[in-house]
């Protein structure tokens, strides 16, 4: 899976915007929704292909992003649920988290393990990062043209169990539609490769034939007339 250069996008505007209080919220640039945890403030910001929203209450920081990616606009939904069951090079996750300054100050991200969620119908991405300032889990999923990714932190040592139902919510406004067209795209796929195989199951078993019934007809006997 291939991602942009975040460091221009997510760390431009990451303290701008005003604030609202918690709870599902709806990026009206239509590029990420997701629900803030009970009693944490949200704080949008935007950028002509970014959304950046601040997430937080006094013990935890949550950065949520959605952003625009022109190497999958093109690809179809069944495409790009395949490509992102694959595992993340680490590479990309030092890239993409040191663009979010606030958490990863002087590009100090570092990989401490990584996996990949295939339990929802979309893949998610999932790593826990080091950081010059402690302990980072971050999150990162797919769409046909978007990305969508969190960076989250507790502070103080608090409980880090707000950030799985956080990264669980995060979702396009247009999943509904690229979920139907998913569907659809992986049925047709295997309706495909289902023919293929009964075609050469059928082709094999015409080759065994043929040498058997050519056999059976050479140990015949000839009757005179």
């Amino acid at each position: 899976m291939r991602m942009l250069a975040l460091a221009a996008t997510v760390g431009l505007a990451l303290t701008a915007g005003g604030t609202a209080f918690a709870g599902p919220w709806t990026d009206p640039n239509g590029r990420v929704n997701f629900t803030a945890p009970n009693g944490w403030t949200v704080r949008p910001s935007s950028h002509p292909t970014a959304t950046n929203v601040l997430t937080f209450d006094a013990t935890h920081d949550c950065y949520v992003v959605g952003v625009a990616n022109s190497v999958t606009a093109n690809s179809s939904p069944d495409a790009v649920i395949r490509t992102t069951r694959e595992p993340l090079a680490a590479t990309a996750w030092v890239t993409t988290a040191n663009s979010v300054r606030d958490l990863f100050p002087g590009n100090s991200a570092e990989v401490i393990s990584q996996s990949v969620d295939t339990s929802g119908f979309w893949p998610v991405q999932r790593a826990q990062l080091r950081s010059s300032s402690g302990e980072v889990s971050g999150a990162i999923q797919s769409r046909p043209g978007f990305d969508l990714m969190a960076f989250c932190a507790a502070i103080g040592g608090s409980s880090t169990a707000p950030f799985d139902a956080l990264f669980a919510s995060i979702s396009h406004p247009n999943d509904a539609t690229w979920q139907a067209a998913a569907a659809q795209q992986a049925a047709d796929r295997e309706a495909r490769a289902a023919a293929a195989a009964a075609a050469q199951a059928a082709q094999a078993q015409q080759q065994q034939q043929q040498p058997a019934e050519e056999t059976d007809r050479r140990q015949r006997p000839r009757h005179r007339q």
